[in-house]
């Protein structure tokens, strides 16, 4: 049951992640379309920017909790729920587990990322102004090396 359980929290965490990626890509393309000035900054702070986001907050979240699972072996639901949405809280879990990223950048992602995503703020009042991950290309770069590795783990067999 646990690989099976990190299989599926890392499909779920990953499709989240991915669908971040398409929805910038689609955003920079929009931004082209319409003749938007700067259509890197449309899709990062245009109307599409809080969903992406949070797409890649759930992605990352549940991604490293399906590292958590598949290196420490156990299947404690509880614990998962007590890391909550804190992001970088869920990183140092999956360290003490045993799970060692070369995500580049991906601590400095989760830093930025962990305050507005375990705050709700892509979902309820927010502060107007607030810190997010400015390279979408860093971005991906950090999604493709973590996926990669906890592929190499969950599908070893």
């Amino acid at each position: 049951m646990t690989i099976e359980f990190a299989r599926t929290l890392f499909e779920t965490g990953r499709s989240h992640a991915l669908a971040s990626d398409l929805l910038y890509r689609s955003a920079l393309i929009e931004g082209a379309e319409r003749d938007i000035a700067d259509p890197e900054n449309f899709a990062f702070n245009g109307t599409y920017s809080l969903s992406t986001q949070y797409l890649l907050g759930l992605g990352l979240e549940l991604m490293l909790k399906a590292a958590i699972v598949a290196w420490s072996g156990q299947c404690d639901e509880k614990a998962l729920r007590d890391i909550g949405h804190d992001l970088v809280k869920a990183k140092e879990a999956a360290e003490a587990a045993g799970f060692k990223s070369e995500a580049p950048n991906l601590q400095e992602i989760l830093n930025v990322l962990n305050e507005p995503f375990k705050q709700h703020w892509f979902r309820y009042g927010r502060p107007t102004k607030f810190k997010l991950p400015g390279d979408f290309t860093q971005v991906v770069a950090a999604l493709d090396v973590l996926d990669a590795e906890l592929r190499i783990r969950l599908w070893a067999d």
